[in-house]
């Protein structure tokens, strides 16, 4: 791909993550705890694959795997703790010790607001790298 098409895709991987924050906001004022999660998770790995786009020219292997996208690409420290913790809520891991009918339940008020600050900061991290491409 060349580097204006995977810039034009980096823009629309990232305005996808920025919809996707906007879903978590209403999953969470609906007290739909895991979806806010999972949404939150979603937008680390949009704002991940954007960064990728721009700075390789190309999509980065789906595994659904932040931490390790997230060294790949160099994240800072803080965005890094912020994907760790936004990993345990990607559906096959969190369904993995949690049923389905008790997702909501299974994550907190507290959890959630945490969720929501980390995808903020890979959200800010990203846009300044994305929209200089």
């Amino acid at each position: 791909m060349d580097g204006e098409s995977a810039a034009q895709e980096g823009l629309s991987a990232f305005a996808e993550a920025a919809q996707d924050l906007v879903t978590a906001g209403l999953e969470q004022a609906l007290g739909r705890n895991y979806a806010c999660a999972d949404a939150c998770n979603q937008v680390a790995e949009k704002v991940l694959q954007a960064v990728h786009l721009v700075r390789s020219g190309r999509r980065a292997a789906y595994n659904h795997d932040l931490v390790a996208l997230g060294a790949a690409l160099a994240v800072p420290d803080d965005v890094a703790a912020g994907l760790a913790n936004l990993s345990r809520y990607y559906p096959e891991t969190f369904y993995a010790h949690t049923a389905p009918n008790l997702a909501d339940d299974a994550v907190s008020a507290e959890e959630v607001t945490v969720c929501m600050g980390q995808a903020r900061l890979a959200l800010r991290w990203a846009r300044g790298i994305v929209m200089a491409a």
